[in-house]
């Protein structure tokens, strides 16, 4: 029997503030007692579930906001176009500002030349390990009180 609205919409709100304490850094014994998770595995189950909900969620919407916003940037530089085409530098410098930010939104720009050094490789896979170890260290607990609950 599914959830009632009442029911579905506290789990929401109580993932949705999970979500924003673990972003802030909180960790997962004080999100769940915090937020009145049995348990940290609870907790961290509760955030990758909002996490996966909002990944499949975010897809569609992004594409719609693109278009959203692509949508504001052309009413806005249609209205200031007369006054570019007559050589008002001030609306010139904004249509300039408009187009460039079509062209990021959109992916126009060329790719940016970066040099990447064999030390700044280093330093970046140190950090990704780093993190990496901090996760499964996270997963491990997570799973270690869930064996402990059952």
């Amino acid at each position: 029997m599914p959830a009632s609205k009442a029911k579905q919409t506290l789990v929401a709100e109580r993932r949705r503030a999970a979500v924003q304490l673990r972003i802030a850094g909180h960790s997962w014994d004080a999100i769940a007692r915090q937020l009145g998770y049995d348990s940290k595995a609870s907790a961290y189950t509760d955030v990758r579930r909002a996490l996966e909900k909002a990944v499949t969620k975010l897809a569609i919407p992004l594409e719609a906001h693109r278009q959203l916003e692509l949508d504001r940037l052309d009413a806005m530089q249609n209205a200031l176009w007369p006054a570019a085409l007559d050589g008002e530098t001030k609306a010139i410098d904004t249509a300039l500002r408009l187009m460039d930010r079509r062209a990021r939104l959109l992916g126009l720009d060329a790719p940016q030349r970066h040099e990447l050094t064999l030390e700044a490789l280093d330093a970046a896979l140190i950090e990704v390990e780093q993190q990496l170890a901090v996760a499964r260290s996270e997963a491990a607990d997570a799973a270690a009180d869930s064996a402990g609950e059952a």
